[in-house]
């Protein structure tokens, strides 16, 4: 098991666990979001390559419409 940080809050996954997956374990809508892995941006397409270790620190930024 690893422990990572999502947005300041501590989650534990399986050793081997990528970005994509934990997004998907943690039910977060992928759409519209952009996220960073120790404050480096990782684009969408690379989530499910990009594989979690532990101590970890994920930011997650959701789009949001303003006027």
């Amino acid at each position: 098991m690893i422990d990572i940080r999502i947005n300041n809050k501590k989650h534990s996954f399986q050793t081997g666990c990528s970005l994509e997956k934990a997004l998907d374990e943690l039910k977060i809508f992928q759409n519209g979001i952009a996220v960073a892995v120790n404050n480096q941006v990782i684009s969408r397409r690379e989530w499910a390559a990009t594989v979690l270790e532990d101590k970890d620190n994920i930011l997650i930024i959701t789009a949001t419409q303003g006027g």
